[in-house]
């Protein structure tokens, strides 16, 4: 969808569509969530019909499968979507307009009660190494979105996005086996919805394909663990792969950030230095939503005790 020679992962909306979407915004209705968490069916319906017979909007929506969902492609894709939100009559009617862009590929979701759609991310200085989002659910989100309001000002905070797939392809058998045994542990488990039933302990690799498993992988769970346990060393090795092949870049202002979990990990480097002398409107500041596709993961296979 674009001419310029950029990464092939990152992607310029067309003029025209640009402008139509902009002009679209202010009609765009306000979000309704159901009980579930998920962008209403109604709200849903609402955006599907303002958007349709925008041009080229067959397009992105080609090229957002194309990006995300190829089994040996990258599994993620960056928008660039500053010209939308300039264009638009407020931030709001923007947010809303990349949010019905969102839903032609998947329904748009919380997956914790307490936050709202989109949840800011917080300024933190250190990095967040590589994970998927709710790691220990039996239905994590099927995509993260990270939408860039504000980059950093230090010129810091790279995204960093690897594929996870590729990386377990990468390993000895006997790490890889080791990572289907139920013998991982993250954090606590609470006022989540639409995620189903928690799994603690969980394996790392599932055992399911890649159009519905997940390789259920954050590196905050090796923290604080013995390093000599076979368990937390295969973790290691694949902590390394995904170190190995990981992509790297900076967010800047309106680039929105799609990755498939079901086919990478993501995480940040470290924001600059100086941070503190920085106003609070001022700092980097994204902004993440949650994606459910349109199939649901309804069994899960026996894993090795």
């Amino acid at each position: 969808m674009t001419s310029r020679s950029v990464p092939e992962y990152r992607v310029t909306l067309p003029k025209e569509l640009v402008a139509d979407l902009a002009r679209q915004a202010a009609g765009l209705p306000e979000w309704r969530l159901g009980n579930d968490g998920e962008l209403s069916p109604e709200t849903v319906a609402r955006y599907h019909g303002v958007l349709a017979g925008l041009p080229r909007l067959a397009e992105f929506t080609t090229t957002c499968h194309q990006l995300l969902g190829a089994p040996d492609g990258e599994g993620f894709a960056v928008f660039e979507l500053a010209a939308l939100l300039d264009a638009a009559d407020s931030e709001e009617a923007g947010l809303r307009a990349v949010t019905a862009l969102l839903s032609l590929i998947a329904t748009p979701r919380r997956a914790f009660d307490h936050w709202p759609l989109w949840k800011p991310l917080g300024t933190n200085l250190a990095n967040t190494p590589m994970h998927i989002d709710a790691v220990n659910p039996k239905l994590p989100p099927d995509y993260i979105a990270q939408l860039c309001v504000r980059p950093d000002p230090r010129g810091q905070g790279h995204s960093v996005v690897s594929q996870v797939r590729r990386a377990v392809d990468r390993l000895g058998y006997a790490d890889a086996e080791l990572l289907t045994h139920p013998r991982y542990v993250d954090g606590s488990f609470f006022e989540l919805t639409g995620v189903g039933d928690e799994r603690q302990p969980f394996p790392i690799l599932d055992g399911l394909p890649p159009s519905e498993g997940f390789v259920r992988f954050t590196a905050k769970m090796l923290a604080d663990t013995d390093p000599a346990d076979p368990y937390i060393k295969a973790a290691r090795a694949l902590e390394r792969e995904l170190i190995t092949g990981k992509r790297r870049f900076l967010l800047g202002r309106g680039d929105l950030l799609i990755a498939n979990q079901h086919l990478c990990c993501h995480g940040r480097e470290a924001l600059g230095g100086g941070q503190e002398d920085v106003p609070e409107d001022e700092r980097r500041l994204l902004l993440q939503v949650f994606l459910r596709g349109q199939a649901r993961h309804t069994a899960t296979p026996e894993v090795m005790a």
